[in-house]
C-alpha cells in the first residue's frame, strides 16, 4: 500500500471516531444535558468539542475563539462539574445523561429496555449500591 494511500485511510478513521463523539446524543439530548448541568451555550460547544476529541488548539479553531479562551472554559467547566481531566468531564456528562433517561416526565428516551415494566434498575438509585445477592448452590 502506498504512503498516501495509508495517510488518506488514517486520515478518514480519524474522521470517523471524531464524528461518533458529540453525536452519541441528539440536539435534544445536549440542550438537556447543558440545562440540567447549568451549561452556558459556549461551555456545551468546548464540551462537545472534548467529545468529538478534539484539542484545545482545534476546539479554539472550530469556534473561532483563542486557545487560551478555551483554555478558561475548561478551567471554568473542571470548577463546575467537579472533575479533573478530560475523562472525567466525559464520565460527567454521560453520567448525567443517563441520570435524565430515568426522571419522570422526562422528553430523552429511555436507553433501558425494561423500563416499562418497572424493572429498570436505574430507576432505583439503591439497587445499584446494593451488595450483589451470594450466589445460590443447587444440589
Amino acid at each position: 500500500m502506498t504512503d498516501v494511500r495509508t495517510y488518506q485511510l488514517a486520515k478518514t478513521n480519524r474522521q470517523r471516531r471524531r464524528a461518533v463523539g458529540a453525536a452519541v446524543f441528539s440536539n435534544q439530548a445536549w440542550r438537556e444535558i447543558g440545562r440540567s448541568l447549568g451549561l452556558s451555550r459556549r461551555e456545551l460547544q468546548i464540551v462537545r468539542g472534548v467529545l468529538n476529541d478534539r484539542t484545545e488548539f482545534a476546539i479554539a479553531a472550530d469556534l473561532g475563539i483563542s486557545q487560551h479562551t478555551v483554555h478558561t472554559h475548561f478551567d471554568r467547566l473542571h470548577r463546575k462539574l467537579n472533575v479533573t481531566d478530560r475523562v472525567g468531564l466525559v464520565v460527567r456528562v454521560m453520567a448525567e445523561f443517563l441520570a435524565l433517561t430515568v426522571v419522570p416526565g422526562t422528553v430523552l428516551p429511555s436507553i433501558c429496555a425494561n423500563r416499562a415494566a418497572g424493572r429498570c434498575p436505574l430507576l432505583n438509585r439503591e439497587l445499584r449500591h446494593a451488595p450483589a445477592p451470594p450466589p445460590t448452590r443447587n444440589a
